[in-house]
């Protein structure tokens, strides 16, 4: 099935094992800014699971750079044990291992080291607005320096190779960009005067780094700005000249810059295709002799497989897919994909280069740093021993305990599915019920909405993991408190009972609610809220209001079905802007272009104040008097509320009791998943 992918590669003086990359990325995982434990864990987890080169978090090569709090300081005297520690773990696993080496120029900051961000021309920063130095020529030189010191560092400790960064936030493509070059002396203008500081970059770390090294580079081939920035029929002229030096051993393409950070490979979500930048890899890849690894969204073995057969690359870059699964290459190359956890480019876990300083997670893997992560198959014991015990309970009649350990799940969306999963391969008997007739709770509701579909991929893949396992699984039934009540002894005898084996998990999830106050008028006929919106409930009239009061990804994947209906629109909240959530993970820009052709009206600071029929009544935030907005419905966006009755009917009445994800507190996939996870460690 895979006649490419897993066939080995030459790099330079380097022979990699497969085909598969995975790529630079922030972890914030650093402590005191050097590499660290969690590191070398995390990429031997990588390694382990088959990939064939990993390249480190990037290391800041000079000190007027530094991005974020935790980002990897190359030129601290600890680096050199710091990175030998990790790389011997790479190693140890037969991956090689590279470190990208960057300086962020001005998509640095200056709120961390309070100094100036230097950079090519005082262009300020798109994000933070933030003007910065122009190089003297002194600063290009110290840069130059900083880069081949870092180079030499992790050449010495044993990295097989650096990379360059020419690509996402990088002050040598601000250099080589028109967009962010305006100077006029040896380093801006014509091609070869922008080329000039990449060129002096190369030839130093080259020399650091030695011929037994490889010397790679992240390249952006498309910065989407055409009036002014890189384009593809420039890139191509770029790599060539790069190529003749004789220095580069391979090049990642890539796509986007400052005005399109939504569309770096790392960054790109659900509603980017698949595979939307390996064109640029295959128009490079057709003009120079040297390994080209293709970027952008690149999700499965068969995907890399189908882009390597086109010859549009020689390589993948994967990074997202392999925090969601670190043995995506093995299980793929055992014939097992349909084992591997999906990633569905949600960005909810993974983008963590920002004021929160939050260590990597994933919504979809619990497991993304974890040490010891469960076991994939059950213990030959404990699959004999589900073999054995066969009774299954009768919902009309209650649930009947067994002698084994069993373990009983109410609610099926994705924290109960994982809680389901981890159970099981912990060699416990689960039975999982879910009212609804279809598992995937909330996730399925919200993989309805347009270009949402992807989030289905967590649900096929934690039901495939229960059904390989053996759970028990019912749907269509309304679990009462009473029939929960019949798996335990009466209150009286649980002194006799101190290791009764019966386990009771609730998942119930969240349900619609009013929101932080009731508004006057939202029981009104002609009142509903998202979640039936996005099941497909029809929706009467033309002129729609819809109440946004979370700023969710829900909330505007139901304006966007209902704009796609042909209706007229119209979208109320107290933020400055409709879509505060979707700015971390890089859909807002994506969400506009969507849905403003369709006429769709944003109504920012004002307050509902009541509902009366056919119409809205707001305020202004910051100005006194009422507005009236016409409605035939209105949808409500609300703060949604714990499906919590039935646990609190079983609080304090039976033991071996939990409750987890929405049920607590509505929340995103990765808490529901962790919570799975952690409880189904504990039964």
């Amino acid at each position: 099935m895979y006649d490419r992918l897993f066939q080995p590669l030459r790099i330079g003086q380097r022979e990699v094992r497969n085909r598969i990359l995975f790529g630079s990325h922030t972890t914030n995982l650093a402590r005191h800014n050097l590499l660290s434990s969690l590191h070398a864990d995390y990429y031997a987890a990588r390694a382990e699971g088959g990939a064939g080169m990993i390249v480190l978090e990037e290391h800041i090569v000079h000190a007027s750079d530094m991005p974020y709090e935790s980002a990897v300081l190359g030129f601290l005297p600890g680096t050199a044990q710091a990175e030998k520690a990790v790389i011997e773990r790479i190693h140890e696993h037969g991956s090689l291992a590279f470190v990208q080496l960057n300086h962020n120029g001005q998509q640095s900051t200056s709120g961390h080291h309070q100094r100036e961000m230097w950079a090519p021309s005082p262009v300020p920063d798109v994000s933070s607005r933030e003007t910065p130095k122009v190089m003297e020529h002194a600063d290009i030189r110290a840069v130059v320096e900083g880069f081949a010191q870092v180079a030499h560092i992790v050449a010495q400790v044993g990295a097989d190779g650096v990379e360059l960064q020419i690509a996402d936030s990088s002050l040598l493509r601000q250099f080589l960009s028109p967009l962010t070059n305006q100077r006029s002396d040896a380093y801006g203008g014509a091609l070869e005067n922008r080329l000039r500081f990449v060129q002096e970059t190369l030839e130093a770390v080259d020399a650091a780094i030695g011929v037994d090294r490889v010397l790679g580079v992240r390249f952006c081939a498309d910065e989407l700005a055409p009036w002014a920035g890189l384009t593809p029929e420039q890139s191509l002229e770029i790599v060539r000249l790069l190529k003749v030096t004789g220095r580069i051993d391979y090049v990642t393409v890539t796509m986007g810059s400052i005005l399109s950070t939504h569309m770096f490979p790392f960054h790109a979500s659900m509603h980017v295709p698949q595979n939307y930048a390996v064109h640029l890899a295959g128009a490079i890849k057709a003009a120079v002799d040297i390994p080209i690894f293709a970027a952008g969204r690149i999700m499965s073995a068969a995907q890399a497989e189908r882009i390597l057969a086109e010859e549009q690359a020689d390589g993948v870059e994967m990074i997202r897919a392999l925090i969601a699964d670190p043995d995506l290459p093995r299980f793929s190359q055992e014939g097992q994909a349909r084992r591997v956890r999906p990633c569905i480019s949600c960005n909810q876990g993974c983008q963590v280069r920002g004021v929160m300083n939050a260590t990597i997670s994933c919504s979809v893997n619990p497991d993304v740093v974890h040490a010891q992560p469960l076991p994939s198959e059950l213990p030959i014991e404990e699959k004999r021993k589900k073999e054995f015990f066969g009774d299954t309970p009768n919902p009309g009649k209650g649930l009947r305990p067994l002698h084994s350990q069993r373990v009983y799940i109410v609610g099926g969306g994705p924290g109960g599915l994982e809680a389901a999963r981890t159970a099981a391969l912990r060699g416990r008997e689960v039975v999982l019920y879910e009212r609804e007739a279809v598992l995937g709770g909330t996730v399925a509701l919200a993989a309805k909405g347009p270009g949402r579909g992807e989030l289905q991929l967590i649900t096929d893949y934690l039901v495939s993991e229960i059904e390989r396992l053996g759970v028990e699984v019912h749907t269509g039934v309304e679990v009462t408190a009473e029939m929960l009540r019949g798996v335990y002894p009466e209150r009286s005898e649980w002194a006799q009972h101190d290791n009764y084996p019966n386990t009771i998990i609730i998942a119930t999830g969240a349900v619609a609610g009013m929101g932080l106050l009731p508004i006057p008028g939202c029981d009104l006929p002609h009142v509903t809220d998202i979640r039936r919106v996005l099941a497909g409930e029809p929706v009467e009239g033309q002129r729609v209001v819809v109440v946004d009061e979370t700023d969710s990804h829900g909330v505007l994947s139901a304006v966007e079905l209902l704009a796609s209906m042909g209706k007229n629109v119209e979208v109320v909240t107290e933020d400055f802007y409709a879509g505060r959530d979707l700015v971390a993970t890089h859909d807002l820009v994506l969400w506009k272009q969507r849905v403003l052709p369709h006429g769709i009206v944003v109504t920012p600071h004002v307050t509902v104040v009541r509902i009366d029929p056919r119409k809205v009544i707001v305020v202004d935030c910051f100005a006194e008097g009422e507005r009236e907005l016409p409605a035939d419905i209105v949808v409500l966006g609300t703060f949604e509320r714990p499906s919590q009755e039935l646990y609190m009917a079983l609080k304090d009445r039976i033991p071996h009791l939990f409750r987890i994800g929405d049920c607590v507190a509505p929340r995103r996939i990765e808490q529901a998943i962790l919570e799975g996870r952690r409880v189904g460690e504990q039964v």
